[in-house]
């Protein structure tokens, strides 16, 4: 359709050609079915709509996308069930914003008609790229703790580098070398795989961030580019992918070291918080003091230990000798003659009293025979009769005199009596006891 000015005909004004433009879509595409693939979906929005668009890869390069809502109003936004990739047929009408050259297809209907192509071919690269082991974390390498220089991989006049370089300088001065870059459409995967590359050469780049703001599917496709996920494995310098936002997930997120849901938290990745890092200094400072006094603490009470078994061991040594001596001496003592002497007394007195004791029990017996013979041999004792009165006369030489012949006048005789002894001078005998002596 084409529409040509009348001559003389002032010039429209935008607001117009805006809203003319928009009747014309209205009125030729007043409603129609598009069969596409879904891009860009973020779920219902806060107001209720539903958002996305429906993409499909141009054969000559790139890809067409048409912009589509679902109002919360709607029929079709109960129970609607998106994702991207899903190929889906939306049916609706066709609206432009007269306040700009934007037009969208307002859905009514979305029905399902299976997975889409990008969605496909995404998961076959996928696949293909894990088998090979580009996704291995055994492959992940830490981030540098300081870097002395960090390389950016991004479109140079976007959002991405300037919260990246605004993040950067503000937990720590650093050295930042951008890679100026295309970031979508078509040619982008080559440009950002040539900066991975041209940043590898640089000596001392250490780290190196891929990235961009936010976008559709589309928008953020040239990072599921196999060109630049293999640029991300092959590069010598560890790579940090930050693409999109937190929600969006694309291939160079899984061969990178590290993955940042935005390009400001890689920049928090990549370096410290100075002021962390001055806690940090002020902890382990703190924390070497503690270590050093319980060391000297420690080492102290060693010394004290030690002193301390140095004096018993010390007093062990000197008391050792004493109690040898004392020992030596209480030897010495019982081996004195002296004491070997009074030991040997006691020893034979004590053998004295049992020889006795003994000599008692064996001559008990004997004596108390011989006291019994001797009582029965008193009354038959030559004495026995002197206890009666009787006299006894003896010799000098101890003969007993039982004759008056046997001595003669003057002869000394001993008169045993009873009791005692008289000394006697015969001075006469006789032949019968009657009679005179003579």
């Amino acid at each position: 359709m084409e529409v040509a000015p009348k001559p003389g005909a002032r010039p429209l004004t935008v607001i117009e050609a805006s809203r003319g433009i928009r009747e014309i879509l209205e009125a030729t595409f007043a409603r129609l079915s598009v069969l596409g693939e879904v891009t860009g979906y973020r779920g219902r929005h806060a107001s209720g709509h539903h958002y996305f668009s429906l993409s499909e890869s141009d054969p000559a390069g790139g890809t067409a996308r048409l912009d589509c809502v679902v109002w919360r109003s709607s029929r079709a936004a109960a129970g609607l069930d998106l994702r991207d990739g899903a190929r889906v047929v939306v049916t609706g009408r066709v609206t432009g914003w007269s306040g700009s050259s934007r037009y969208q297809l307002v859905a009514d209907r979305v029905e399902r008609s299976g997975d889409g192509d990008l969605l496909r071919r995404l998961e076959e690269l996928k696949r293909k790229l894990a088998e090979e082991g580009l996704f291995d974390a055994a492959r992940k390498r830490p981030l540098p703790f300081l870097p002395r220089r960090i390389g950016v991989v991004t479109a140079a006049r976007g959002a991405a580098v300037r919260d990246i370089v605004r993040t950067v300088l503000a937990r720590w001065p650093s050295r930042i070398l951008v890679a100026d870059v295309r970031v979508q459409g078509e040619g982008a995967a080559a440009e950002v795989a040539a900066g991975i590359a041209a940043l590898n050469r640089v000596p001392d780049v250490d780290v190196i961030i891929v990235g961009r703001g936010g976008g559709s599917m589309e928008d953020l496709w040239a990072f599921n580019e196999e060109i630049v996920v293999r640029a991300v494995a092959a590069s010598s310098k560890p790579v940090v992918s930050a693409v999109g936002h937190e929600s969006d997930h694309v291939l160079t997120d899984d061969a990178a070291d590290a993955r940042a849901a935005t390009p400001t938290a890689a920049a928090q990745l990549v370096v410290p918080s100075i002021s962390e890092v001055r806690e940090g200094v002020a902890d382990l400072h703190d924390r070497m003091r503690a270590a050093l006094s319980r060391r000297v603490e420690t080492a102290g009470q060693r010394l004290d230990d030690a002193e301390a078994r140095l004096k018993a061991a010390g007093g062990r040594a000197l008391a050792e000798p004493g109690r040898r001596l004392e020992v030596l001496s209480a030897r010495l003592a019982a081996a004195h003659p002296a004491r070997r002497l009074a030991e040997e007394r006691r020893r034979h007195e004590h053998a004295a009293a049992r020889l006795a004791a003994v000599a008692y029990r064996l001559l008990d017996r004997p004596r108390s025979s011989i006291e019994k013979l001797a009582f029965r041999l008193a009354p038959l004792s030559p004495f026995a009769p002197l206890d009666r009165g009787y006299a006894l006369a003896r010799t000098p030489d101890g003969r007993i005199v039982r004759s008056h012949d046997q001595v003669s006048r003057g002869d000394a005789v001993d008169v045993l009596l009873g009791r005692g002894a008289l000394s006697c001078e015969v001075t006469g005998t006789r032949r019968a006891h009657d009679g005179i002596l003579r």
